[in-house]
């Protein structure tokens, strides 16, 4: 049987390394996949660099616990909640912002160890990769640069994939920037050629579903 491969990115990074509760079951249930041999998985490796600074910020627990913290105060002011049901909400408050704080210092270990999974292939931008970049660049894409080189580094590591013989290629893509249709599902012209051309089936989700429905002509099966 051939191999088959699903390329990820900074979105999957981050909900696997995310602290423990709010970490994604989907993406945590595909490194579980490919660990089984269902696929092969692969990530460029300036998403682990980007989750390294996204993480932290993005779930900084102070920011999270802001608003009820300000609402408590409040009701408390205006007698909408008693003082002892107002001590025992900071109390809980305390101690998720403690929590939080705590699983956000293992973000480099957890991402060391994610990095070093060996059925977890991590690649680094390559000549041919950030030549793509450039000519990618210049198509009325309105990508941000970042963007832009993973896009350039899918479509380069699906090209090479194929050549390699995989049956097909995936790509988990939950950034709406990268996705070869808008939100009201709408074809982005530019954007999906890239992917036809490359013979890449994106999903929106971390699911990798519905392989049957991959073009013919898109596949190494045979």
């Amino acid at each position: 049987m051939k191999p088959r491969a699903v390329l990820v990115e900074t979105n999957w990074v981050v909900d696997v390394i995310a602290p423990a509760h709010l970490q994604k079951q989907q993406a945590i249930d595909l490194l579980t996949r490919a660990q089984a041999g269902e696929f092969g998985l692969y990530v460029p490796a300036i998403c682990l660099t980007e989750a390294r600074e996204t993480v932290p910020r993005r779930f900084n627990p102070r920011s999270q616990s802001a608003d009820l913290r300000n609402f408590l105060k409040w009701a408390k002011s205006q007698g909408k909640v008693n003082p002892e049901d107002a001590k025992a909400a900071f109390r809980v408050f305390d101690q998720f912002d403690g929590l939080v704080a705590n699983e956000l210092t293992k973000v480099s270990e957890r991402l060391t160890e994610l990095a070093n999974l060996p059925h977890l292939n991590v690649f680094p931008l390559s000549e041919p990769m950030l030549e793509r970049q450039v000519t990618i660049g210049a198509l009325d894409l309105s990508l941000k640069p970042y963007d832009l080189a993973v896009l350039a580094a899918v479509l380069v590591k699906a090209e090479e994939l194929h050549q390699q013989n995989h049956s097909w290629v995936g790509f988990c893509e939950l950034d709406s920037d990268l996705l070869p249709w808008d939100r009201s599902g709408d074809r982005k012209s530019i954007l999906r050629d890239l992917y036809d051309q490359a013979r890449i089936w994106v999903y929106d989700n971390f699911l990798v579903e519905d392989t049957e429905a991959i073009p013919d002509q898109w596949t190494n099966a045979n």
